[in-house]
């Protein structure tokens, strides 16, 4: 098992890596709307989400993955509301490729964003 930190990507905000490769998996931690000063971007799902999604992105191409490369993702809403405005970025996003993935609402996430996203990829 690996630990990967990514040059470039948004710093954790905890005792966490920013992935994990194991096997020819790579489990990314989640990833919230953060710019590189670590500060929020927007206040609405349709200005977060792209970027939480950027931050998937930033770690992937990280360790020499792409979009094509996940499998699976897991989407945390704090309202469920969002969920048709996500799909669109979301859709728009990926292009063609459609991963297996869940969404939940929640009550909180941290620097009060109102998404986070963490995916799983393969290395084959």
């Amino acid at each position: 098992m690996e630990m990967i930190n990514v040059p470039g990507a948004a710093a954790a905000i905890g005792p966490y890596s920013h992935c994990v490769k194991t096997g020819d998996l790579l489990f990314a931690s989640g990833q919230i709307p953060v710019d590189a000063s670590g500060n929020i971007v927007g206040k609405s799902i349709a200005e977060q989400a792209p970027q939480a999604l950027a931050n998937v992105e930033t770690i992937l191409k990280g360790v020499g993955l792409g979009k094509k490369n996940i499998v699976k993702v897991t989407v945390y809403l704090t309202n469920l509301d969002d969920f048709a405005t996500f799909n669109t970025l979301y859709g728009d996003f990926l292009g063609d490729h459609r991963p297996a993935r869940t969404t939940v609402e929640i009550s909180r996430l941290p620097k009060g964003a109102l998404i986070e996203v963490d995916v799983i990829a393969s290395f084959k």
